[in-house]
Order: structure tokens, then sequence, then C-alpha cells
């Protein structure tokens, strides 16, 4: 695994309250399908590709992922927090991994977080991208105080997600970057033949390490 992990991690360029969970039947197959996406030819490692397919109740292990995480605090809301991962993931055809990768790797679990530039909460949304992503969504808004609810935060994230990636066609190291940095850097930066590379890997490496650990 620790190889397989290394050999990904050195390539380049990336081809990259609660109801009881319900996981809709074409989950399985949309988490197969963006993890190819995500990991090109490098899916066909053991460090996915057998988690992926053979891994049938992986909603549970998703659930312990998050309450190991989530702080004292929020653990009562871990649940309903791994319910709209899956729910808003399948929506938007991305594996929950992935989007739980985004998370970790945003504001390591932590609902309060804030970040340098006004992001908020567990996938580091600005107040005007969640606005916007709202009326995109038709989801009640209700300003700064949105986003700092779980559940909502976690549905405009995954929206934002799901914009970024149809934007760049899929392409999974450009629109993980463009989550961080902006899709109009990635694309200044593209146009300089610059492909940024930092991020994406600091995500991946969260994703495949997830996926190690179920």
């Amino acid at each position: 695994m620790k190889n397989a992990l290394m050999l990904f991690l050195c390539l380049t360029p990336l081809t990259i309250k609660a109801d009881p969970i319900q996981v809709p039947i074409v989950t399985e197959n949309v988490r197969i399908v963006h993890a190819r996406e995500l990991m090109g030819s490098r899916y066909y490692s053991k460090s996915v590709v057998s988690k992926a397919q053979l891994n049938s109740n992986y909603e549970h292990n998703m659930l312990a992922i998050v309450t190991k995480r989530l702080p004292k605090a929020y653990k009562k809301d871990s649940e309903a927090i791994t319910n709209v991962i899956i729910k808003e993931a399948t929506l938007h055809s991305l594996d929950p991994f992935f989007v739980m990768a985004i998370i970790s790797g945003e504001s390591s679990f932590n609902p309060l977080a804030i970040g340098p530039v006004g992001e908020i909460g567990l996938m580091q949304l600005r107040a005007s991208t969640g606005e916007w992503m709202a009326k995109v969504t038709k989801s009640p808004w209700k300003g700064e105080k949105s986003l700092k609810d779980p559940v909502t935060n976690i549905r405009l994230g995954t929206a934002y997600l799901a914009w970024l990636r149809q934007k760049f066609s899929g392409q999974g190291q450009l629109y993980v970057a463009a989550y961080n940095m902006g899709p109009s850097s990635v694309r200044n930066a593209v146009g300089r033949k610059i492909y940024p590379k930092d991020y994406p890997r600091h995500v991946m490496r969260k994703y495949v390490e997830f996926y190690a650990e179920i």
C-alpha cells in the first residue's frame, strides 16, 4: 500500500436532524467511475480498486471515519454529516470518499474552521460562493450562518465541486486545484503551461489513505 501511494504521488500530471444513512443504488457505480477519473491507470493499483469495487458496507466505514475526526461537540451529528456527504456526492456523480478528502484537506473536519480570507466551515466556502451555489441549487440562504451549518456547507460545497468538474471537463488535477485557488487562477496557470500540483496531491493523498483505512 505504501509503495502504491508513493508511486501515485510522484507521478505528474495527475488525472485525476439525521435520518438513517440511506445509500442510493447507483452509488457504487458512481464511486467506481469517479475513482477511475481521478486516478487514471493508477486506479488499478490495489490502493483503491479492491476497496472501491468490493467493499459493500463502505457507508458504515465512512461513518466511523467521520465520527473519529469530528470535534467532540459535533460527534452527535456524525450520522447526519455522513449521510449528506453520501447523498450529495451521489447526486453530483462524485465519489463520497473524494468529498470527504476535500473536507479533510480544507478544514480537518472542523465545522467552525475559518480560513485566512474568510472561508467558512467544513468545505471552507466563501460567503459569495455559498450564496451563488445556494441560488444555483435553490437552497435557503441565511448568509454566513448557512455555511456554519455542516449539512448546508457540504451541500453547497459539493455542488461547487461538481460545477468545477464540469468546467474543467473532468480533468481531476485542474478542478481539484480550482477548488483551492479559483478557476480563473487555474486557467491562467495552464495558459502559461503551469499545472498546479501541490493541492491536488494533498487531496489525493487523503483520498487514497481513506480507502486504505476501510
